[in-house]
């Protein structure tokens, strides 16, 4: 298998829920910025959402899919790193 065929094409609905998903972040996040300064940028990177959603005819189905397969990876992801041998001792 190359690596070509190992990527997963890129969806406009990926790009919303990355933006959303990273506005989040951002908001609640404001270590290099002042609470104020995260509202804003988080504002910001949601309105670059909203653009792609509406340039790009985002079906509302497929952004709803999109984001629920993200949130899944999310939690995966977590869990692999609580369960990762390093972080076992810390739960004894």
């Amino acid at each position: 298998m190359t690596e070509t065929n190992r990527r997963i094409a890129q969806t406009p609905a990926q790009a919303v829920v990355f933006l959303k998903t990273l506005a989040g972040l951002v908001e609640k996040s404001p270590v290099a910025y002042s609470a104020d300064a995260a509202a804003d940028l988080a504002a910001h990177i949601r309105g670059m959402a909203e653009a792609v959603t509406t340039e790009a005819h985002v079906h509302p189905a497929e952004l709803n899919t999109t984001r629920q397969y993200a949130a899944l990876d999310w939690h995966n992801e977590a869990v692999a790193v609580l369960f990762a041998a390093e972080h076992r001792s810390t739960f004894h």
